[in-house]
């Protein structure tokens, strides 16, 4: 075949992949690309539905405001919450998922029925997890004070207090967090392998030896996507926090999520919560770059 006729093949082919694969590209520019770029052309408008001005663009007039405005509070009182709620669950989530993950790697007895069993958490929606958990953490009527009120403890008004609401938002996404980290971490077990370990045992390393100086070094790149992924999905958590405590008490467990609800939602400041929504896109999007570098090294 000459050269023309095999560059004449790979436009064939180069057109053939591009309209096989144009109907995902248009799914995706209708699902991602026109409502992000919609929210970025907003967040440069004063429009609000709760105003009766004629909508303009004002520039970076939004922007100015989250930092200005009296309402600035708030927002770094969100900011503060969402950090709060981070730390909490990544000191939650990491050891106890990286914990359940070492215990199922050693094929214990009925290691596949707890697998099973543990990953149930995942597969439930966070408006049913919510629910189910708001009734569980009732005061009164609640199931988690009545099993503490059988062996002598008093129970705490999980939802009606401030560290309360936090601790109860902690709890309940770490329940339906902590399988999806114990099942990464399973894959990066599953890819280390045996031989280190073994030599290490022969020459008397206990098994803690082992963990620390052999494993957990080597499991660095999967904590690191497991890491930027809690924290990208921190920064989103909606749904559990709106069902389980709507944000309060009074501002308590408002996330930046949350806030953003608020205000474009409650207040109706559509151009406003626009603007707080890209800036926190922003945000983001380290952690998504780091994300992905971590993801590369995983598998490589």
């Amino acid at each position: 075949m000459t050269a023309a006729a095999r560059s004449r093949s790979a436009r064939r082919a180069r057109w053939v992949a591009t309209g096989l694969t144009a109907p995902s590209w248009l799914l995706l520019l209708a699902l991602f690309a026109i409502p992000i770029g919609i929210g970025i052309w907003l967040s440069f408008r004063n429009e609000a539905l709760n105003s009766f001005a004629e909508p303009r663009f004002v520039g970076l007039d939004n922007y100015q405001r989250m930092v200005t405005e009296p309402t600035s509070g708030e927002l770094i009182d969100a900011a503060v919450v969402t950090v709060i709620i981070m730390g909490l669950g990544l000191a939650v989530q990491l050891p106890i998922g990286v914990g359940l993950a070492v215990l199922l790697n050693r094929q214990l007895k009925f290691s596949r029925w707890y697998r099973s069993a543990l990953l149930i958490p995942m597969l439930l929606t966070p408006v049913a997890v919510g629910l189910m958990w708001r009734f569980m953490l009732d005061t009164d009527t609640g199931v988690i004070n009545w099993l503490l009120e059988r062996v002598g403890l008093f129970g705490p008004d999980w939802l009606g207090s401030r560290w309360g609401a936090r601790v109860a938002v902690v709890l309940v996404d770490s329940w339906q967090s902590i399988p999806f980290v114990m099942l990464l971490i399973l894959a990066g077990l599953a890819g280390i392998p045996d031989g280190p370990d073994e030599a290490a045992r022969v020459d008397g390393a206990s098994s803690l030896q082992v963990f620390r100086r052999i494993t957990l070094p080597q499991l660095k790149p999967v904590l690191y996507v497991v890491l930027m992924i809690r924290v990208i999905d921190t920064f989103k958590l909606f749904d559990t926090i709106f069902i389980l405590t709507r944000g309060g008490p009074g501002t308590a467990t408002q996330t930046l999520a949350m806030y953003n609800y608020s205000l474009g939602f409650v207040l109706l400041k559509t151009s406003q919560a626009a603007a707080l929504g890209t800036v926190l896109a922003i945000i983001t999007l380290p952690v998504y770059f780091l994300w992905q570098r971590a993801s590369r090294a995983v598998e490589a």
